[in-house]
């Protein structure tokens, strides 16, 4: 036998018998197989534990009536994307997000305007649209007092969307009908 083999190797044969063959063969067969095994367990066990997006909450408290001035008040512009605004009558939330794309406007105290850096909406102090591509005012978010720690409570998940008046200055909502209960509290 060891004249056969050698016989074969003389003659340029690859080395390879045919039970050794089938031998490698059915070892890539059951690695093929646990292999698949295990990304079927792999994925079930990512069914079963799903992706968990972290997400800031969309109720929040942002402190006292006394804690903020008359104007618009931009301290919560990166932490929590709104704008705190409050003149005689009370105070309400703007959210930061600028209705034609989604970006978010900059306030300018000298011209009390929102203009958006991006495609140049513009809106004033009350959300209205004065210029630019928007198509819809800002939202106001729902505001309310807690009645233990009289702190303001913050619900961007719940938003005030009127349907805005056409004018040749921009669309504009009376602010009569937003100064309602839950956008707004008065003082």
């Amino acid at each position: 036998m060891n004249n056969n083999n050698k016989s074969h190797k003389e003659k340029g044969g690859s080395g390879i018998t045919r039970r050794g063959f089938l031998s490698r063969a059915s070892q890539l067969g059951w690695a093929s197989m646990m292999a698949t095994f295990a990304g079927s367990l792999y994925g079930g066990y990512r069914f079963m534990v799903p992706n968990v997006l972290y997400e800031p909450p969309t109720v929040f408290k942002i402190g006292t009536l006394d804690e903020f001035g008359m104007g618009v008040d931009t301290r919560l512009v990166k932490e929590r994307q709104i704008w705190v605004a409050r003149n005689e009558k009370g105070l309400y939330v703007l959210v930061a997000i600028c209705r034609h794309l989604g970006c978010t406007p900059n306030w300018f105290a000298d011209q009390e305007r929102f203009r958006c850096p991006c495609h140049g909406s513009i809106y004033d102090i009350f959300g209205n649209v004065r210029g630019g591509p928007a198509p819809r005012t800002l939202w106001r978010a729902a505001v309310s007092l807690d009645p233990v720690d009289k702190q303001i409570i913050v619900d961007t998940g719940t938003r005030q969307d009127p349907d805005p008046k056409g004018t040749a200055e921009g669309l504009f909502v009376e602010e009569a009908g937003r100064e309602i209960e839950p956008y707004f509290i008065p003082v």
